[in-house]
């Protein structure tokens, strides 16, 4: 529950590349508090109080609907291509039945995603790792033991930047948004920004404002993507992030809302999900 009295409006963003065209321009303020962390811990703070608002994974949203409403217009998402959520594995994806598959610690959404398109579009159940490390942290002993492995955000960019297909390590990779695409030709929503519902009447003004201050920051940063890419201290190639940053969308328009709620759907059939949520928004 949220005790804190009124203070900063606190705002958590995932720590990766893909956030970078809002927090470019989007800095600390006397009003709000930015806080970067992985997706899974993002959740973590904000369903527990340590945030009021977060961009978060979809299906975070989703289990959680009731207690939170969401900024218009906001998320991180891909129509097809998105290579920052991928497979990388050993074998075809149709020979992955009963074979162990190492998920990142980060996820949450994306390995969702991953179990929808192997399950329920494949027919194909492998044996699921949940790993406390990341790909390049495990020991050359786990790695063998696995037939692939599922990253997101940087560590997928620069595993793919890293990965030869020659190699015996990961001959395959498959990019989960595109793979989604081919079987429902639509996008895949993986981040929405949710702001916890009883926090609304603290922070209704600061909350508004933020959300036109985040408008304002991302319409800037598109109007020269590549310059704010150029200006950035990134650990991958500049071209690279570029080009990956377009592949990338970040509204939430009709067809973003009627692509999650198919998600949901999707999740409910499998009862992950009890109920497919209500998209509320905050009135701005």
């Amino acid at each position: 529950m949220f005790t804190n009295t009124k203070n900063k409006l606190k705002v958590g963003f995932p720590l990766y590349l893909n956030t970078l065209p809002f927090l470019f321009y989007l800095k600390n303020t006397d009003y709000f508090e930015l806080c970067s962390d992985i997706p899974r811990k993002l959740n973590y703070m904000l369903k527990n109080g340590k945030l009021h608002c977060a961009l978060s994974s979809s299906v975070f949203f989703a289990k959680n609907f009731e207690d939170f409403v969401l900024i218009p217009d906001v998320s991180i998402s891909a129509v097809g291509k998105v290579k920052s959520v991928i497979l990388f594995h050993k074998e075809k994806l149709e020979k992955l039945n009963k074979k162990k598959i190492g998920i990142t610690p980060e996820t949450e959404s994306s390995f969702l995603l991953l179990r929808v398109l192997l399950e329920d579009f494949l027919n194909v159940y492998p044996e699921y790792v949940s790993l406390s490390k990341n790909w390049n942290d495990l020991s050359l002993e786990e790695k063998e033991e696995l037939c692939g492995y599922l990253a997101i955000g940087d560590e997928a960019l620069n595993l793919s930047l890293s990965f030869n297909e020659k190699t015996s390590e990961n001959k395959f990779i498959t990019d989960l948004a595109e793979l989604w695409l081919e079987y429902t030709n639509l996008p895949f929503i993986f981040a929405l920004l949710c702001i916890k519902k009883e926090v609304i009447p603290v922070f209704k003004e600061e909350l508004k404002r933020f959300s036109l201050d985040l408008y304002y920051a991302r319409a800037r940063a598109f109007s020269d993507l590549r310059k704010i890419v150029e200006q950035s201290h990134l650990n991958l190639p500049k071209e690279f992030a570029y080009t990956y940053l377009t592949h990338l969308e970040f509204d939430f328009s009709g067809l973003k809302q009627k692509a999650f709620l198919y998600f949901c759907e999707c999740l409910k059939r499998k009862q992950i999900l009890k109920e497919v949520p209500e998209l509320r928004f905050l009135e701005i």
